[in-house]
């Protein structure tokens, strides 16, 4: 790993790991198949291979398995895959603008809302509920 002195983020040194590695080896044998269960896996997923593509052939009469791997393998890779990518900018409604607030023009100039009366701060209070909707709490 590259480490560069400018970088506030970069790693300086190695830290020591933890735990006692005393699991090592159990979750090594989870990790790992024999040669048996390779073969049970394997023939597993070639009888799930033949059910699949006995469905399709029965439901799609006329076809062949090189359609039905060209139906199954077919993943776009223009796009990113299967991801969709989501641009808020197609949803946004260019009629809707940003809503401005002009408190100031409610009060005289150099008015702080420390200032403010109690009747002044429920019409400000009003003015921004009206404004932004009911969903700020009090």
């Amino acid at each position: 790993m590259r480490t560069s002195k400018s970088s506030k983020d970069s790693v300086e040194k190695i830290l020591p790991s933890k735990g006692d590695l005393s699991d090592r080896e159990e979750l090594l044998k989870l990790a790992s198949e024999t040669a048996a269960e390779e073969q049970t896996l394997s023939d597993f997923g070639d009888m799930k291979y033949q059910e699949a593509l006995d469905r399709y052939l029965e439901n799609n009469p006329g076809k062949t398995e090189e359609d039905f791997l060209k139906a199954v393998i077919r993943i776009p890779l223009s796009g990113g895959g299967s991801a969709k990518i989501i641009k808020f900018s197609d949803y946004k409604d260019p009629a809707k603008k940003v809503k401005e607030i002009d408190l100031a023009s409610l009060f005289t100039p150099g008015k702080t809302l420390a200032s403010l009366t109690e009747d002044e701060r429920d019409k400000v209070n009003l003015l921004l509920k009206m404004t932004l909707g009911s969903g700020s709490k009090d």
